[in-house]
């Protein structure tokens, strides 16, 4: 009987405990005004460079955070990693080199947002093709799960279903294949929530194409019928390449 009482003692303590570090992990995520996609008018920040979405980020002082990021590209070169030959999924680096921040650019602004906290989890859809291409999958295959230090990135072809408010990010290389008014369809029919919500024309990125951006362009606009668009500029030079 002790025996009995002490095991339901032990067993109370440790729900205890976990729905308090749930709790604190809930807490310590900062957001905004989170939107439903399809039920509400929305603001959609459309924003020139791919670190200005970081900028923004920083700016809205967002924090723990899950990102769905739309595009063609990882942006996740980690510290001291050549261009050249560098894996497609960043390898695991030492850990004094995990905290070493460079400057936010059009290849690493993901990257950033991991290691300042800003992201907790990277979902990366990206169009079916490069899917295949850069995973080597198999056609039935959508969904690739890695993990960064704990931290879960998750490659995918199709738009995630999240309980909790993102930050949806639509970069202009998803337009590569993509339409702007089906992926306007596709996100009214996601049930995605969001509060902050950016369009990216990626002009700092030379891989993007000038098709690509006028495509990101005109989603914006056709958007407009859901969004209130809004022309982004950082708030200070300082915010472009922020660490």
């Amino acid at each position: 009987m002790k025996k009995t009482a002490l095991s339901l003692v032990i067993l109370a303590g440790c729900t205890a405990a976990l729905i308090m570090l749930n709790q604190r992990g809930t807490s310590a995520r900062l957001q905004g005004r989170a939107f439903s996609l399809a039920q509400e008018r929305f603001p959609a920040y459309l924003v020139q460079n791919t670190v200005d979405v970081y900028s923004l980020w920083q700016e809205k002082r967002v924090h723990g955070r899950i990102v769905v990021h739309l595009g063609r590209f990882f942006h996740f070169m980690e510290a001291g990693q050549s261009s050249a030959g560098a894996p497609q999924i960043a390898s695991v680096v030492a850990d004094h080199e995990h905290f070493a921040l460079e400057p936010a650019t059009y290849r690493n602004f993901l990257w950033e947002a991991f290691q300042t906290d800003i992201a907790r989890g990277i979902y990366t859809v990206l169009p079916a093709a490069d899917f295949s291409k850069r995973f080597d999958a198999a056609p039935t295959q959508k969904d690739i799960v890695r993990h960064e230090y704990g931290s879960p990135r998750i490659f995918t072809t199709s738009l995630p279903t999240i309980a909790e408010p993102v930050l949806l990010n639509i970069d202009a290389s998803f337009f590569s294949s993509a339409t702007p008014g089906q992926l306007v369809a596709d996100l009214m029919k996601s049930g995605l929530r969001a509060d902050v919500v950016t369009v990216c024309l990626a002009k700092d990125n030379p891989d993007v194409t000038d098709l690509d951006r006028q495509k990101a362009q005109d989603f914006a606009t056709v958007m407009s019928a859901h969004a209130d668009i809004v022309n982004y500029t950082p708030a200070s030079p300082q915010a472009k390449g922020a660490k």
